[in-house]
């Protein structure tokens, strides 16, 4: 995947990013609660990805080895919320097989864009994508 200089890549965190179709999705892989470098880089992607024409929707997935200490619960709640304004998408998803993507939507709060939790990555992205 191409850069700009201005968007960190992926290649060097412990995160991923695709774009399928019209939807930016981040992996977060088995994060365990990223150091503030990687959580900023990602925060920083995402806001500068998800602004793009061609992303109309973002999702966020967590692996199943994921722990998010409360402090980068309200972390995310602050940043990704301001980040999910910043981007402009009507759609906001986070996805994981446990209660991670639940306990992340609990957390931000986006005017004018739909927030939902998934267990499946098929499913947000059929969500997604409607």
């Amino acid at each position: 995947m191409a850069t700009t200089d201005n968007v960190p890549n992926p290649e060097q965190y412990g995160w991923d990013f695709e774009k399928r179709g019209s939807v930016g999705v981040w992996f977060m892989k088995g994060w365990q609660g990223f150091a503030d470098e990687d959580l900023e880089a990602a925060s920083e992607h995402y806001r500068e990805r998800g602004s793009k024409r061609d992303v109309e929707a973002t999702l966020a997935v967590f692996g199943d080895a994921t722990n998010l200490p409360k402090e980068t619960q309200e972390y995310m709640g602050k940043e990704w919320s301001a980040n999910g304004e910043y981007t402009g998408v009507e759609k906001i998803g986070f996805v994981s097989s446990g209660i991670t993507a639940m306990a992340v939507k609990s957390q931000i709060d986006v005017d004018g864009a739909t927030i939902e939790s998934f267990d499946d990555l098929e499913e947000a992205l059929e969500w997604a994508r409607t």
